[in-house]
């Protein structure tokens, strides 16, 4: 694996470990799992796409043929499909030491999730933290509940927006943020460290016309700008990598680069934004 050198510095063996990621069949969630699973966890890849879950799978333990990767469905834009989720999960694990929320949505088709909910919002947002309090009790003191978010959450704010795009994306990430710097504040010694964590801008499918509202020719524009003047999701997945082997409580995990766009992982810290809305609703 590339960055091998910053592996043997930064992380430590996560040899007997469960490591679940949502998302984890493509772009940054895809690359976190090559990075867990080179650290010895059994890798979990929580995915709404069968097919593409399976197919992830294959290519992962063609890289690691000694690696154990499985696959649960889970879709964050259906309440039923969350619940059944932690189910199952419950089934199969006593415990779970590390879960990476990766999945996200930008500017998606369709307007609202199974339950009705605002589509980027529910699946960005409020299905991450369902599936997140659902899986606590399958986590302990030493486990890393670890949340991608974004730099966007600093322009992102509780309140209504109209539809699916950058406004609704920020939104989401902003919530998102607050629940973390809550969470952290608010947590047990019984429970895991709530941890955030941001890759900075990068080229991942987000933008890929199959999965968004975006017509081909800005898509590719999108793709061509991200390519020349970003980092790599291997990369860029790095800040996951690093909150889920050293990431205490209440971090904020990002790039040290130029504005946090691109870099090495280290600790920075929450916007302004959100600390000032965690505060008024701490008052």
């Amino acid at each position: 694996m590339k960055y091998q050198a910053w592996y043997q510095k930064h992380t430590t063996s996560l040899a007997g470990r469960v490591a679940v990621i949502t998302g984890g069949n493509s772009g940054i969630g895809f690359e976190a799992a090559r990075g867990l699973l080179s650290l010895g966890a059994e890798v979990v890849l929580a995915c709404r796409n069968a097919t593409r879950a399976l197919a992830a799978r294959e290519r992962l333990l063609a890289e690691f043929p000694m690696g154990t990767v499985r696959v649960m469905l889970l879709d964050l834009a259906s309440n039923a499909s969350i619940d059944a989720f932690v189910i199952e999960i419950g089934k199969r694990y006593e415990k779970i030491d590390v879960f990476l929320h990766s999945a996200g949505v930008y500017y998606p088709r369709g307007a609202e999730t199974a339950d009705g909910l605002p589509l980027t919002e529910g699946v960005n947002y409020h299905g991450t933290v369902r599936v997140a309090e659902g899986v606590l009790p399958l986590m302990d003191g030493a486990g890393k509940m670890v949340f991608t978010s974004s730099l966007v959450d600093r322009f992102g704010r509780d309140r209504a927006v109209r539809g699916e795009g950058y406004a609704a994306y920020a939104k989401s990430k902003h919530l998102l943020s607050c629940y973390v710097l809550q969470r952290a504040a608010a947590r047990t010694e019984k429970e895991p460290a709530f941890i955030a964590a941001h890759p900075g801008i990068t080229a991942t499918d987000l933008l890929s016309p199959e999965k968004t509202t975006h017509k081909p020719f800005f898509s590719r524009l999108g793709h061509a700008f991200l390519y020349l003047f970003t980092h790599s999701p291997e990369k860029a997945a790095l800040t996951d990598i690093l909150a889920a082997t050293k990431g205490r409580n209440g971090e904020f995990i990002g790039p040290r680069g130029l504005f946090g766009i691109s870099g090495y992982p280290h600790k920075t810290h929450f916007c302004r934004a959100v600390r000032k809305r965690v505060q008024k609703l701490e008052k």
